[in-house]
Order: structure tokens, then C-alpha cells, then sequence
């Protein structure tokens, strides 16, 4: 029987690349305990890897000094999240004007991550926050149990 399901939370992440890889390990933790499949598991996983990442490497200044801000509400059914940079990084016009459903070149080093949360979520939203950065909202739905 699965845990009973947890209330969103807010999880504040400095903005240092090292932290990304403890948020995704906690929200697997809590989709295993869900019993999501190992698929979707891993699909999630790599949504929120992606989205975390780009909110601290192209959000912020990438140096720890911030923080960027992941809501996260689990259902049986689907993750959502939605993530706050600070806005100190890339102009958020320029991840704005990005067509998110257009595939990257084959031969590129980089530039695949909105590509892969447009694919792999059931919704995928931008915003430029009124206090500056960026808003990114995701539905990843489960497709086991």
C-alpha cells in the first residue's frame, strides 16, 4: 500500500549545481513510495533534473548566493511542479522566445533540456515573473498503476 500522499511543499535550492541531484533523488523517493513504476520514475526525474538545472545554471548567477524556489505537489496520478529562478542569469526573453517543441540539431553539445520537459510532461508553462526571472509550471503524469 502506498505511503499516504504527502501535501505540497517548497523546497528553497541554493544555486549551486550540486544541489540538483539531491531534489530529484528526494521527489523519486516519494514517487516510489507512490508506487510509480521505475519508467516513470525515471521520466520524472528527468524532468525535474532539467528544469532544476536550467533554473540555476541559466536562472541565476550559479554561484550559491541565491536560491531557486521548486513547489512540488505528488498525486497518485501526476507530479506537478513549478519552479522559480531568480532572474540574475540569461534574459528571460531569450528562454521565452525558445520554441520548446522544436527539436535541437542532432550535432548540438546543448540546448535539449526545454525539449525534453515539453515531450515528457502533460503540461508544460513559461512565465517572466513580475519580480523578475522565470516561472516554469509541469504536469508529469504517471502511466503505470
Amino acid at each position: 500500500m502506498p505511503e499516504p500522499l504527502p501535501a505540497p511543499f517548497r523546497i528553497s535550492v541554493p544555486t549551486d549545481l550540486v544541489f540538483v541531484r539531491p531534489v530529484r533523488k528526494m521527489i523519486e523517493a516519494v514517487l516510489v513510495a507512490q508506487g510509480w513504476g521505475e519508467d516513470d520514475v525515471d521520466d520524472a526525474a528527468l524532468v525535474i533534473t532539467e528544469i532544476v538545472q536550467n533554473a540555476i545554471e541559466h536562472g541565476s548567477k550559479c554561484d550559491g548566493t541565491e536560491s531557486v524556489s521548486v513547489l512540488c505537489a505528488i498525486q497518485a496520478e501526476a507530479v506537478e511542479l513549478e519552479v522559480d529562478d531568480p532572474g540574475s542569469g540569461k534574459d528571460p526573453a531569450e528562454v521565452m522566445d525558445r520554441d520548446p517543441s522544436a527539436p535541437v540539431p542532432l550535432d548540438a553539445t546543448r540546448g535539449r533540456g526545454l525539449f525534453l520537459i515539453h515531450k515528457l510532461c502533460a503540461t508544460f508553462e513559461r512565465s517572466v515573473r513580475e519580480e523578475g526571472g522565470m516561472r516554469i509550471r509541469v504536469r508529469r503524469e504517471c502511466t503505470t498503476g
